[in-house]
Order: C-alpha cells, then sequence, then structure tokens
C-alpha cells in the first residue's frame, strides 16, 4: 500500500542519530562559476579523451558555507570540534554509460588558512557501498566505500583567499578506472581540532533547500514465493559526512537536517565515442566540439528543447577563463557557435557551456600550432 509522503518524513526523522549542528551561515560573499550534472552519456562525437564535469548544483543557486556550533567551532564540510573526516557526493552514471572514468574534481573552498599551515586535504573517488540496514524495512542506499583515486593538497593550495575563494581544479595522476554505477567525490581531512593553528576550513555547498527532496527514498516492492508482499524504503544517500567514529553518516536525515548540494565536481573522462548522439541534460543536449583538434577556429554544437540564453566560458586547464561568449533568446532546435581559436598557444583547453535553465556541460578540446 502505497504511505503518505508525511508518513515517510515521520519514519525518516525517526532515523537521526545526530543532533541538528548548525547555529549560523557565513554571509561571506562568493564568486559564482557553475559546471552542471550530466543526465546520461549515450555516445560522445568529439573523440577519445572528452572530459566533461558532472555537476549536481542548479546554475541559479547561490554558494555559502555553514558554521557548526559557536563562531570559532569550524564548518558543517570541515574542520569542526566533532572531529568529522570526510565530507562526500553522491553522482550518477546512467546504465547506458560505459568507458567513462573520473580523472580529477573541481571544488570550492571557504574560511581561513594560515600560510605557514603544514595540513593538507585528501580528495577522493569512492564507489557506492551496498545498502545499509536501519531496521527490517529500512535501509540506506549505499555510503562511500571503496577509494578509487586520490590526490592529496596542501591547504594552501586550495584556493582560500583573503577577499574571496577561488573554484580550483585537481586532477588525479592517472584515471579511476571504467565507472558506470553511482559514485561518490569528497575529501578528508587528518586534524586535531584543539590545535588547527588557523586552519578553519570547510567545503562550500548550496543554501539548504536548493535539493529539493523528491528522491529522497525509493520504495521497492518485494513479492515473495508465496505471494506475500513486503514495501523496502530505500533512503538516497545524497551528501554524507564521516564522523570521528569512522562511520558514514546521511547529511539531511542523521546530520544536519541540509537539503543542499556540495561544492564539488567530478570530471569525467569518455575512453572512445560510441556514436552520434549526443550527452542529454534536462533541455540540453551537447554534440561536442569540430574539428578536434583545432587549428583557428572550432564550432561547439547542441540542441535546445526550449528556448534560453546560452553562455559559453573557454578556459585553460587550471579553469582559469580566457573568453566568455554569450548568445540571448535562442530558440528551440540545433545551434552551432564558432569560437575564435587563432591567439590560443597550442596545447588543451577546456569549455563551458550552460543554459539560463541551469543544464550544461564542459569539454575538452586541443589547440595545434
Amino acid at each position: 500500500m502505497k504511505r503518505s509522503f508525511i508518513l515517510i518524513l515521520a519514519i525518516l526523522f525517526n532515523v537521526t542519530c545526530f543532533a541538528q549542528r548548525i547555529t549560523r551561515v557565513s554571509a561571506r560573499p562568493v564568486p559564482v562559476m557553475s559546471f552542471d550534472q550530466n543526465g546520461r552519456n549515450s555516445a560522445k562525437t568529439t573523440g577519445a579523451g572528452s572530459t566533461y564535469t558532472l555537476k549536481n548544483r542548479p546554475d541559479t543557486a547561490a554558494k555559502t558555507i555553514y558554521l557548526v556550533g559557536s563562531r570559532d567551532s569550524g564548518y558543517v564540510t570541515g574542520t569542526n570540534y566533532w572531529g568529522d573526516k570526510a565530507f562526500a557526493e553522491r553522482y550518477d552514471i546512467t546504465d547506458s554509460a560505459r568507458n567513462m572514468q573520473v580523472i580529477g574534481v573541481m571544488a570550492q573552498f571557504a574560511g581561513r588558512v594560515n600560510p605557514a599551515s603544514a595540513h593538507s586535504v585528501n580528495f577522493k573517488v569512492w564507489d557506492q557501498g551496498g545498502w545499509q540496514p536501519i531496521n527490517g524495512t529500512q535501509f540506506y542506499n549505499g555510503f562511500p566505500d571503496i577509494v578509487l583515486n586520490a590526490v592529496n593538497v596542501p591547504v594552501t593550495q586550495i584556493g582560500i583567499g583573503v577577499t574571496s575563494d577561488t573554484l580550483k581544479t585537481y586532477l588525479f595522476s592517472t584515471g579511476t578506472g571504467d565507472i558506470s554505477t553511482s559514485f561518490f567525490v569528497g575529501y578528508s581531512i587528518d586534524y586535531n581540532f584543539t590545535s588547527l593553528n588557523g586552519d578553519t576550513l570547510g567545503l562550500q555547498s548550496t543554501w539548504n533547500g536548493y535539493r529539493k527532496p523528491t528522491t529522497m527514498y525509493t520504495l521497492k516492492i518485494n513479492i515473495s514465493d508465496f505471494g506475500d508482499t513486503t514495501e523496502d524504503y530505500v533512503f538516497n544517500v545524497q551528501n554524507a559526512t564521516q564522523g570521528s567514529d569512522n562511520i558514514w553518516y546521511d547529511n539531511y536525515s542523521q546530520n544536519d537536517s541540509l537539503l543542499n548540494n556540495l561544492i564539488i565536481y567530478p570530471i569525467v573522462v569518455a575512453g572512445f565515442p560510441t556514436g552520434t548522439k549526443g550527452i542529454t541534460r534536462n533541455n540540453f543536449t551537447f554534440y561536442g566540439n569540430y574539428p578536434n583538434p583545432a587549428v583557428n577556429s572550432t564550432n561547439i554544437k547542441f540542441s535546445l528543447a526550449a528556448g534560453a540564453n546560452v553562455t559559453i566560458q573557454l578556459m585553460d586547464m587550471a579553469g582559469i577563463v580566457l573568453n566568455t561568449i554569450t548568445q540571448t533568446g535562442l530558440s528551440t532546435g540545433e545551434h552551432i557557435i564558432p569560437i575564435n581559436t587563432a591567439g590560443l598557444p597550442a596545447g588543451e583547453y577546456l569549455y563551458l557551456i550552460r543554459t539560463s535553465q541551469g543544464d550544461g556541460i564542459a569539454g575538452k578540446m586541443v589547440k595545434q600550432p
């Protein structure tokens, strides 16, 4: 029998483990730069090695960092007196996606860092573990489990500035190997809160409420050999925190009751093209750029299911924006936007295309002499 959503909420809050910990939100302004989530990767047209960046955050979502406890107690997604060790966000790849791997992450932090700090953060990709039982009929759909890849970065290099913070790129030395199921990206940090020596930092997130609770759980119906029917409530872990006890906790139901997304994005590379279809996210389908490699110019091709404004940012591999092109009032259907590459040095570049509806994708192109 279908249960009401109110009943599900009551069940969910009955499984909480941590107390509500947030006492205030910092109002520090941060620059907005968006990288959108890709819905599926049925095929690529830009050739082996094309990259794009998955994002759970709508383009209109403001960013912040949540404090926990008193002013100096630390951050919900970083160093705090609870001793939390790691923070992760889940991403999903559809069954049609094959031969893909994560080659790095993009993340944006805030807080304070001692210029002489010896601390570091370890960016990681985890696979998703199996169901974790809550009781006889309630489960979590899996927390971060096996580390698939990692890179260690000093906290002095994570983009925390005096007046503004920076979204930065961190690449692994090698790829993860093929990923075709859900996975987590995040970071871990080792610290003693009583001796931080000025390193009070945390990963930024969207404001509470930007992640909607419509996918908070799924209902699994089991029918036995004798015709008995049972229902399992599987709660979807979107982002999670590893406590000082080394146990992972779901941020919404067990930790801080936050419906938000963390500002950390995986950079995904396609191993080889498998056809001529594009990569679709809601009203936006991306077909890649051609020619690739480019000499004097390249064309970025995409289609819109609904009219929108489109912005394209051309960046170097460190994420520094070199050029921005804006097209307003584009109609439904296919579009081709030319990009002048004649003045660029030979090498690899990233480009980000996003729409006013919150859809988009990032790709990689090669510039030849």
